[in-house]
């Protein structure tokens, strides 16, 4: 088994806090101008700075107790990207999460289709 480096590190501990809805140390993991950009159906949404990306979170998780489960992980540690391959409530989707100054800068979620395609592709 590998050593997970000091990135995927960083990543762990931000699902742990997402997982736990422990906002307060979820934040510290994000750059002030961090964008999140999720190519899920039915169509895409960015985000913009840490409150609003919080905020979203915060909502998202409001009547749920899901967590996700963090399926595999790879890095490039030179160009500060690291790919997670992640699922909950049985969907999956694959992040990759570009790093600057030690801080997540952008995450870009790719979720399944499955649900929209079994929906015959109406939102």
């Amino acid at each position: 088994m590998m050593q997970k480096n000091e990135l995927e590190d960083k990543l762990v501990n931000f699902f742990y806090a997402e997982n736990n809805r422990d906002w307060k140390l979820y934040e510290t993991f994000l750059s002030p101008d961090v964008e999140w950009i999720s190519y899920g159906p039915p169509k895409r949404k960015v985000i913009v700075g840490k409150a609003e990306y919080v905020e979203t979170m915060i909502r998202a998780y409001k009547d749920t107790s899901a967590k996700f489960h963090i399926l595999n992980m790879v890095s490039d540690l030179h160009k500060g990207i690291v790919i997670a391959e992640l699922e909950i409530l049985s969907r999956r989707s694959v992040d990759v999460f570009e790093f600057e100054n030690g801080l997540i800068r952008r995450e870009r979620e790719y979720y399944d289709d499955i649900l929209w395609l079994e929906s015959g592709g109406k939102s």
